[in-house]
């Protein structure tokens, strides 16, 4: 539904005081300024999905869960996305990446990329700004890349141009209630795509490979030997980051991207906060930011990367299991684990190693208060959701930071 057909409709949008819910309402009153917008929010009272079939459109935010309340307005219940897809000139080339992690990187790899090849290049969606806000900014020669969280991918109707898929294993659980809802979720990357489509991912994943079997364009696996470069040569940390190079550069190539230009692009990019991002080194201690990380997979995949002595662990608990990260934290270089948030008990009881040293349910201000006395490698990565003490995972990240320079 492109955004002008909603003038002189009543729209309700649900989840209306968050940053897509705000820029979704900014977008209505530009280019359908006849519609009729009443706001949504469980901020107001908890009734906020009551009668919600009384409006000709219900727009919901990626943060509002799919409710049973839902179910009822299948045909008029949409998201911004869809509006935004809906909206954009049909001839604009739209490559949309998704995966449990490295969607943002891999996303910002793509678009830096295009860029350094002088194209016309848009990053939009889960991460910076949200999509319906750059409606005008697409043209059609803009190649728009658009990172999709499995909550913008519901009541998603239009896949993109050309899909990529870095990964997937158990996340958003609560969200979605089930692993097979979850997967059914990131389905909506490809499985509307034609013939003229294409959909990429990661061959050392089979799940991503059963979400692009669902597409009826053509599927071409990625490894890391497309990779242009060495991570060494790279200002990011990791192999899991090669593996996003070598998606990018998988795309890029599709698309008549020479070698020299991904590699010039690739080796200039600088990576993303609180994604095994490098601080510095500050109180003779090397301090990392991975608070992007919200699962015990991610985490575990931090401590082989990284190779730290202290790790501050833990957040909101989602009942995830804790005991494969256990073992890790066990047969690690970790002489210190610091624990925080409601998930740390649960963390600490995993931890059999009777030579580390276990600091319980603390601050982040007495957190990095020890690491600086530790000296070594200190990684935040909390393995769990950060929504217990802060707002989002960046604020944790931020706190983190802040607390380093004091």
């Amino acid at each position: 539904m492109n955004i002008t057909d909603l003038n002189g409709k009543h729209v309700a949008i649900v989840g209306a005081y968050g940053r897509e819910g705000n820029a979704t309402k900014e977008a209505l009153e530009t280019y359908a300024p006849q519609a009729k917008i009443t706001l949504r929010d469980r901020k107001d009272n908890a009734g906020y999905l009551e009668d919600l079939e009384s409006f000709d459109i219900v727009i919901k935010a990626p943060g509002i869960p799919p409710y049973q309340e839902f179910d009822d307005i299948k045909d008029t219940l949409t998201n911004a996305t869809q509006i935004f897809l809906d909206s954009i000139p049909r001839e604009a080339l739209v490559i949309g990446v998704t995966g449990s992690k490295g969607k943002s990187t891999t996303a910002s790899l793509i678009h830096a990329i295009l860029k350094e090849a002088g194209k016309d290049a848009l990053l939009v969606g889960n991460i910076g700004e949200p999509a319906i806000s750059h409606i005008k900014e697409v043209g059609p020669e803009t190649i728009v890349v658009i990172e999709l969280s499995s909550y913008q991918l519901l009541q998603v109707t239009r896949s993109p141009h050309i899909a990529l898929i870095t990964s997937f294993f158990p996340e958003h659980l609560d969200y979605h209630g089930s692993l097979d809802a979850y997967k059914e979720s990131k389905k909506a990357i490809c499985k509307y795509q034609t013939v003229d489509d294409a959909v990429f991912y990661d061959e050392g994943s089979p799940d991503a490979k059963d979400i692009a079997s669902t597409s009826a364009g053509k599927k071409s696996p990625y490894s890391l030997h497309d990779a242009t470069v060495t991570i060494d040569e790279t200002k990011l940390i990791g192999e899991h980051n090669l593996r996003n190079i070598a998606g990018a550069t998988a795309v890029a190539r599709s698309l008549g991207v020479d070698d020299s230009t991904i590699t010039s692009a690739v080796k200039n990019f600088i990576g993303l906060p609180h994604r095994l991002f490098y601080i510095g080194n500050e109180h003779g201690t090397t301090w990392i930011d991975d608070a992007i990380s919200t699962t015990p997979d991610s985490t575990i995949a931090a401590i082989e990367t990284v190779s730290p002595t202290t790790l501050i662990v833990g957040g909101k608990d989602r009942g995830l299991h804790f005991e494969e990260l256990g073992k890790s934290i066990d047969s690690s270089s970790l002489i210190n684990v610091i624990t925080m948030g409601e998930s740390g008990p649960r963390i600490e009881k995993c931890i059999k190693n009777i030579n580390i040293n276990i600091y319980s349910n603390k601050t982040m201000n007495e957190a990095v208060a020890i690491a600086k006395q530790s000296k070594g490698i200190c990684l935040l990565s909390p393995a769990s959701p950060s929504y217990d003490m802060y707002k989002s995972f960046e604020a944790k990240g931020d706190d983190f930071a802040i607390e380093i320079k004091k």
